[in-house]
C-alpha cells in the first residue's frame, strides 16, 4: 500500500533543535523502511536545517523524499492559510504535525507529535500568564483538530489523556530513537576525542538546554555537596543550546556558591562532536523536574555513559534498571546518587548498552507508520 504523507520540516532549523532532530531522524528512518510512505518536507528555505541538511536527504532518497518550499514561518499568521492549498492539492494521507502550534485547518487528517505538557503539569515553567495562555488554547485547538496524537512516552500520554481529557482512542505511544552515531569510544578514541575537545580527565555531564524546569541550580549545590562530602575532584560540564535569559543565573549561582572553577558551559555542541562528549563522561546526570522522553539519557546510554537521573515523569520509563535514580527535588539524594553511579560504573555501563539497543529510530519509524496506516480508510 503506497502512502503520500505531508511532513511539516519548517522545524529543522536553529530554533528547534529537539524537534528538528526527531523530524531529521524520523524522515530519514521512514526513507529507508521497506513499504515506507513517500514523503513531502515542507521547509522554509530561508531557514537552513541547521544541523541537518534536507537537500542531502533528498538527495539520498530521491523516490521516497520530495522537497516542497514554502515562505510561512513556525508562529506566524500566514501558515494558518498558505499552507492550505498545498495540502488540498497533494494526493496526501495525512498531514503530519511535529509541533502542536500549527496551521489548523487543513483539508485532510492531521497527525500531531505531542512531546510533554509542560506548561500545563509545572506552570512556573512559562514565565508569563499570556504566555501560559497563549499555550492552553493552541495546545487544546491541536489536540481537537487531530486525528492522531503521537504521545513519545506513556507518561506523557497519560498527561495528555488526563489533563486534556483527549480521548486515548486518538493517541498512539510511539518512543524516539538513538541515531547509530551515539556509541563508545575505545581508549585511543577517547585519547583523541579529550585532546580536540579539550576535555577534563574526569567529568560529570548534563547536555540539553538550561531552562529552569531542567532543575540545574539544583544540579550545581549537588555536585559542591558530592565534592564536599569527599567526592572525587572531578569536573561538571553543562552543554547544550543556552537560553540566554537564564544563562547568567546559572553562572552567578556557581560563583556563589564557589564551584566556579570546577564547572564548564560548554554551550551548544556540534552533532558530530556530541557522541564523544558523551562517550568520555565519567558519568552523566539529568536532574531535570519534567520529560516527555528525555533523549540525552538514551544517548549517554548508548555510547556507554552511566547514568543518574530524576525519578519523574518519563525518565524511568526510559532509563528502566540501567540508571540510578533520584529525587529531583532533593539535592542530597542527588549527590547521594552521584557517588553511588560512579561506584556501579561498570554495571551501568552494561545495562545502559543493553537498555539503548532496545531504541532505534528504525523502530520509531515502524510504529508511526503503522499510525499513517491506521488512516488509511478513514473520509
Amino acid at each position: 500500500m503506497d502512502i503520500d504523507i505531508a511532513l511539516d520540516a519548517r522545524y529543522v532549523q536553529e530554533h528547534f533543535p529537539g524537534i528538528g532532530r526527531y523530524v531529521y531522524h524520523l524522515a530519514e528512518a521512514l526513507a529507508e523502511l521497506p513499504g515506507g510512505p513517500h514523503l513531502t518536507l515542507f521547509y522554509n528555505p530561508a531557514h537552513p536545517g541547521h544541523r541537518f541538511n534536507l537537500a542531502e536527504l533528498a538527495d539520498r532518497f530521491p523516490t521516497r523524499i520530495t522537497l516542497s518550499p514554502v515562505t510561512a514561518r513556525p508562529f506566524s499568521l500566514a501558515e494558518q492559510w498558505q499552507l492550505f492549498r498545498p495540502a488540498r492539492q497533494g494526493r496526501f494521507r495525512a498531514w503530519h504535525a511535529p509541533f502542536y502550534i500549527r496551521p489548523y485547518c487543513l483539508p485532510l487528517p492531521v497527525v500531531l507529535t505531542a512531546y510533554d505538557v509542560i506548561s500545563a503539569r509545572l506552570p512556573a515553567a512559562m514565565n508569563s500568564r499570556k504566555s501560559r495562555l497563549a499555550f492552553e488554547i493552541t495546545t487544546r485547538l491541536a489536540f481537537l483538530t487531530s486525528r492522531r496524537i503521537i504521545a513519545i512516552s506513556q507518561a506523557a500520554a497519560g498527561d495528555i489523556q488526563r489533563l486534556y481529557r483527549v480521548n486515548p482512542a486518538k493517541i498512539r505511544v510511539v518512543p524516539l530513537g538513538v541515531s547509530k552515531h551515539f556509541k563508545p569510544l575505545d581508549p585511543a578514541g577517547q585519547q583523541e576525542a579529550r585532546a580536540r575537545l579539550n576535555l577534563p580527565q574526569r567529568y560529570l555531564l548534563y547536555v540539553g538546554i538550561n531552562k529552569p524546569h531542567k532543575n540545574l541550580a539544583r544540579l550545581l549545590e549537588a555536585f559542591k555537596l558530592y565534592r564536599e562530602q569527599g567526592g572525587d575532584p572531578v569536573k561538571l560540564i553543562l552543554a547544550g543550546k543556552e537560553d540566554f535569559r537564564y544563562s547568567g543565573d546559572l553562572r552567578d549561582k556557581a560563583r556563589q556558591i564557589g564551584i566556579m572553577e570546577q564547572v564548564e558551559f560548554r554551550g551548544e555542541i556540534t552533532e558530530a562532536d556530541l557522541p564523544a562528549l558523551y562517550a568520555c563522561a565519567d558519568l552523566f546526570v539529568f536532574p531535570s523536574l519534567y520529560e516527555g522522553f528525555g533523549l540525552p539519557v538514551l544517548e549517554a546510554m548508548a555510547c556507554g555513559t552511566p547514568v543518574a537521573c530524576a525519578d519523574n515523569s518519563s525518565l524511568p520509563e526510559v532509563a528502566g534498571d540501567a540508571a540510578v535514580l533520584f529525587p529531583a527535588g532533593d539535592v542530597a539524594a542527588q549527590a547521594a546518587s552521584i557517588a553511588s553511579a560512579l561506584q556501579q560504573a561498570p554495571e551501568l555501563r552494561r545495562k545502559g548498552l543493553e537498555r539503548a539497543r532496545l531504541f532505534s529510530w528504525q523502530r520509531t519509524a515502524e510504529m508511526t507508520l503503522e499510525v499513517y496506516k491506521s488512516l488509511a480508510n478513514k473520509p
